[in-house]
């Protein structure tokens, strides 16, 4: 299956649900210039198979430094003790 061909079939499977949305175009940002051109995205981001959602992120999720590109990458970072111990107490406080 060619680049061009995976992302339509990822954006039929992902229709209204953005998350997987992002983590089909996660799993192809690293390999930009290698399977696929920045071409290769403007011309896919042009396609009528994608809604206007879809055609947006994927060309801000292959723009160096965009918000959209630092959210996808950051989806399955590890989280910090930190932020795990104020997840911890928001959720103890909101029990009682």
């Amino acid at each position: 299956m060619e680049w061009p061909e995976y992302i339509i079939m990822a954006a039929q499977h992902s229709k209204g649900n953005a998350r997987h949305w992002f983590r089909y175009l996660r799993k192809d940002i690293n390999k930009c210039g290698v399977l696929f051109t920045i071409d290769d995205v403007e011309k896919l981001s042009g396609n009528e198979m994608l809604t206007p959602f879809q055609r947006v992120s994927l060309r801000a999720a292959f723009l160096e430094g965009s918000p959209t590109r630092r959210h996808i990458i950051g989806l399955n970072e590890k989280a910090s003790q930190s932020k795990i111990k104020i997840v911890k107490a928001k959720y103890a406080n909101s029990n009682n």
